[in-house]
């Protein structure tokens, strides 16, 4: 091994024994809270190492400011990293259903946090989520392309069609002919009753015939 590698590893062991990471749940963000906010009002219970928030998915945030809502982005779940894992076992114990604000003009006064400690959790279990989800996000966004390229190149298809047979009706009416495309002759099959029908009417001939023949052979 060499020198690099070697400080690499040791300087890695130090954080580990130093550092004994807690990882922290956030489960609700209320509207306008930013990771600077989590971590300003997170800081004072322990010292903290990463914040992330995960913001809402784009087409959400359209519809809302579609129906005139709030243009801010805003977040719908986080993690809060503490560089001790027992600070973050009480954080979560004694912070959870508690409410965010300690002053009634403080903006999340009405809030409650929904903390949970993620035993056994690495940030880097997190980092391995996002990439998942963000590949997840690309191959459906493809997916949709590709569907959309699909159907526009059908619509398209379908219209020139269209042009061609109008110019064709066009064309016959001009030249004093009849347009015909598309339309087909039909012969409607003779139902069972309808055969019966008809099949009396043969038998009373035959049986009219014989009995005349036999009257004019005897006379």
């Amino acid at each position: 091994m060499n020198e690099g590698a070697e400080t690499l590893v040791k300087s890695t062991s130090e954080v580990t024994k130093k550092y004994k990471y807690g990882v922290l749940y956030l489960g609700r963000v209320p509207e306008k809270m930013t990771p600077s906010r989590v971590r300003q009002m997170l800081a004072k219970y322990g010292e903290i190492g990463r914040v992330f928030l995960q913001a809402e998915d784009d087409y959400f945030r359209q519809q809302r400011r579609k129906r005139g809502g709030s243009k801010a982005r805003l977040y719908t779940e986080g993690w809060i990293e503490f560089k001790k894992k027992r600070t973050a076992k009480r954080v979560a114990a004694s912070l959870h259903n508690t409410r965010m604000g300690e002053k009634k003009r403080d903006a999340y006064y009405d809030e409650l946090w929904s903390l949970k400690y993620l035993p056994r959790f690495k940030w880097a279990h997190l980092v391995e989520r996002l990439e998942f989800e963000k590949q997840v996000r690309i191959q459906r966004g493809r997916m949709e392309l590709t569907q959309a390229k699909k159907e526009t190149a059908a619509y398209i298809q379908n219209v020139e069609q269209s042009k061609r047979l109008q110019k064709m009706k066009e064309k016959k009416e001009k030249q004093g002919k009849v347009w015909t495309q598309g339309q087909h002759e039909f012969h409607q099959v003779r139902t069972e009753s309808e055969i019966n029908h008809e099949r009396p009417v043969k038998q009373s001939g035959k049986i009219a015939k014989s009995t005349l023949a036999k009257i004019f052979k005897k006379t």
